[in-house]
């Protein structure tokens, strides 16, 4: 059970929302439809269930061992599923060979030869597939001049930088235009503000080759600025799908919001359920916590607030609100240059979590340790959690 969550943040547009997006068609392009992998008694993928769009770029989420990786594999035709079906653009795949289905995986350690050339790289998938001499010519110079790369064509991977040796891995994936790209941990061999120019740059070229795309990260911060969806993964099973926006704003378990960002969690239970509000007790604040809405609960059921840090505001002053506002002492910060997230002792012991945005040149200008402050949030700015 999930309460409506607070208003989105004033953050970029979601990826499904963004400009040329709306070429995207055919909600069910690529169906995994009760899918589950075995391995000598182990359930690596638990009974999966997804519709992926045509021309979506949809991010399988998920920490070591989740399954999204054999799950991955089994989309290549890598590993044969132990039961259920893969159908793409209306064909049964689960047996076809990998090498006859049109569906190409760029791996994270980028995988090319490093006795071609960048262009004999690009040029091996079309050649493969028998191309004529001319057409693997015109493709190759086409898919160079898209990932920005025509100069280094005749340069061999290991004069390439990281971001290089990636476009050239791209350019090879998309060269025989598959119906559909695999991503494995695609930034994974990149270092952090590579990664963050690349992801964009990386997200650009799919949208404007329009092909169907699935990527698997571990990391939050690439699924979210990559994908038009995300499907979070546990144990081999999907445990919630949804928009970036959605994901974080709205999680449907306590699973999914602990996994995404950090997040302040107060274990209470119910004390007033009304149609327009709703009252939950706990031991870690001195008032009940105050929601500005009704919530399919029940008095004295037991459930989890959860708050993202940026909701919660932190003063020296004490807040002119009624409700969802305590008193507490600054035990630890942690500086991230454009702001801080800092933890508040509350009297009962409890920590609260807020973010608060350095606009000064010295974020230790405003609060520091063993500070007196308070912390507050608004009526709708959590959700409540089954706890």
């Amino acid at each position: 059970m999930a309460s409506q969550a607070a208003s989105p943040q004033a953050e970029p547009a979601p990826r499904n929302d963004r400009p040329g997006n709306d070429k995207r068609g055919d909600d069910n392009y690529l169906r995994i439809v009760d899918v589950r992998k075995e391995f000598d008694g182990f359930v690596a993928v638990d009974d999966v269930n997804l519709s992926i769009r045509k021309g979506e770029i949809f991010a399988l989420l998920g920490g070591s061992g989740c399954g999204k990786s054999t799950l991955l594999r089994c989309l290549a035709g890598f590993e044969k599923p132990t039961a259920g079906k893969i159908i793409l653009d209306g064909q049964l795949m689960n047996d076809i060979a990998p090498y006859e289905q049109a569906v190409n995986m760029m791996f994270q350690s980028y995988a090319l030869f490093p006795h071609m050339t960048v262009e004999q790289n690009v040029a091996f998938g079309p050649t493969q597939k028998k191309m004529p001499k001319a057409e693997v010519a015109q493709r190759v110079e086409e898919m160079l001049a898209l990932v920005q790369m025509t100069k280094f064509a005749k340069r061999k991977p290991h004069q390439l930088s990281g971001g290089q040796q990636q476009r050239v891995a791209l350019a090879r994936s998309v060269a025989t235009r598959p119906k559909l790209l695999l991503l494995d941990e695609p930034m994974g061999a990149l270092d952090k503000k590579l990664r963050s120019h690349m992801q964009l740059e990386l997200v650009n070229i799919i949208e404007k080759l329009a092909v169907t795309c699935v990527m698997v990260t571990h990391d939050q911060e690439e699924a979210m600025t990559m994908a038009h969806r995300i499907a979070l993964m546990d144990a081999g099973r999907i445990r919630q799908v949804g928009t970036p926006d959605e994901i974080y704003e709205q999680p449907t378990s306590r699973f999914a919001a602990e996994f995404i960002g950090l997040l302040n969690v107060i274990e209470g239970t119910i004390e007033q359920d009304h149609p327009d509000f709703v009252t939950i007790r706990s031991g870690a604040l001195p008032d009940p916590v105050f929601i500005g809405h009704g919530i399919s609960g029940f008095e004295g059921q037991h459930v989890a607030f959860a708050v993202r840090p940026e909701k919660v505001g932190i003063s020296k002053q004490e807040p002119v609100q009624k409700h969802n506002k305590a008193r507490g002492t600054i035990e630890e910060i942690a500086y991230y240059g454009s702001h801080s997230v800092y933890h508040v002792r509350l009297p009962s012991g409890f920590k609260v979590m807020s973010n608060f945005a350095n606009r000064e040149r010295w974020a230790s200008d405003s609060f520091t340790w063993n500070d007196e402050v308070w912390v507050s949030w608004d009526d709708n700015a959590g959700v409540v959690l089954n706890s």
